[in-house]
């Protein structure tokens, strides 16, 4: 029985779920504003193992949303990771956030490009086609009429994270391109780390880290 727990961080969402064979068994997901998934996502943790009756040691992997996002979220769901897996020798799998995001939604053709907000028009995306391959590499881009125009192909769809993405992008597409809002939840892991866990593709715990795409803020 393969036991993974999965965890998002990356946005206001503190997301988890366990799950078997890429099938549901328990999940959390709480939108925070003041960010409080410190005091949420190890109390989680606890509760949801506990209430299935299974301890630390019997995972078989843990999963976590690498990023891109904020800076806070993600070094906490790192250190939470990390602090599972070291001392039980426990698997752990990274998953693009802009992933996660993308696999929220079912295309049935055309792009699928998940945004996910930085500060003011500015976005961290990614493209990817119709059964999940990313094209290229994840980048920060300013996104206003001009990019819509050169970088986002007619039936394409975006997917955004958040009422205010949503409002602010559907100004400024034209009909052809379809827009969606989805919060980054664990739930939209469970079979993308099932795939990873049988291709036992696996990070390195001593050199694994977010996915920033810029350097984090340091006061």
């Amino acid at each position: 029985m393969s036991l993974i727990l999965n965890f998002e961080t990356s946005s206001k969402n503190c997301s988890v779920t366990l799950s078997s064979k890429a099938q549901l068994i328990s999940n959390f997901d709480l939108e925070d504003d003041k960010y409080r998934h410190s005091e949420l996502l190890t109390s989680t943790i606890k509760d949801i193992l506990n209430q299935n009756n299974i301890s630390t040691k019997e995972l078989s992997a843990v999963a976590i949303g690498i990023g891109p996002g904020s800076f806070t979220g993600l070094r906490i769901g790192f250190s939470v990771a990390k602090g599972l897996c070291y001392p039980h020798k426990i698997n752990l799998i990274g998953i693009s956030s802009l992933k996660i995001l993308a696999n929220s939604i079912k295309a049935d053709s055309g792009d699928i490009i998940p945004m996910i907000n930085d500060k003011g028009n500015f976005y961290y995306l990614s493209t990817f086609e119709n059964k999940l391959n990313e094209v290229g590499n994840p980048t920060l881009q300013q996104v206003d009429p001009n990019f819509i125009k050169k970088y986002i192909k007619d039936g394409s769809t975006i997917v955004v994270n958040s009422e205010d993405s949503f409002k602010y992008i559907s100004t400024i597409i034209n009909d052809k391109i379809k827009l969606i809002n989805k919060s980054i939840s664990s739930i939209n892991m469970i079979d993308l780390s099932y795939e990873s866990f049988l291709e036992k593709r696996f990070e390195d715990l001593a050199y694994c880290e977010p996915l920033y795409i810029k350097k984090p803020y340091v006061s």
